[in-house]
């Protein structure tokens, strides 16, 4: 997950699943938007799908410092499924779980998603 608006390296390749030219900003979301692309499971794929304010607002805040609840935030993949399910999966390197900043991120999406009772995983990437 990454907040919105700020400056990064972009990567673009063009997406057989969507049928358009997707954007990412590490290589291990690249590696991992191919690794969809090759999925029968996988229908489609956001990149980026920004958090709306609305249900923020509405997620609990214990233990979530407040300014990551003010920010704008942006999620790494958004997948609808061949099954018609949609599930989200963030990125996170191995070592940065041993960072409290990116654990509060990820419990941020999780309980995003819980709110909107979407399934949520996050996927270890070792770096």
């Amino acid at each position: 997950m990454e907040r919105t608006g700020e400056h990064t390296r972009d990567i673009r390749f063009y997406s057989n699943k969507n049928g358009d030219i997707v954007c990412l900003h590490s290589k291990w979301a690249r590696d991992y938007a191919k690794w969809l692309e090759e999925q029968p499971w996988v229908q489609s794929y956001q990149v980026g799908c920004p958090l709306d304010a609305d249900i923020m607002g509405r997620i609990s805040r214990a233990g979530i410092r407040t300014d990551y609840l003010q920010a704008g935030w942006a999620t790494d993949f958004v997948i609808r499924c061949a099954d018609g399910h949609t599930g989200v999966r963030e990125l996170i390197l191995r070592q940065q779980l041993k960072k409290k900043a990116c654990v509060e991120r990820l419990e941020l999406s999780r309980r995003y998603w819980a709110a909107t009772d979407t399934e949520w995983m996050v996927v270890i990437v070792n770096g």
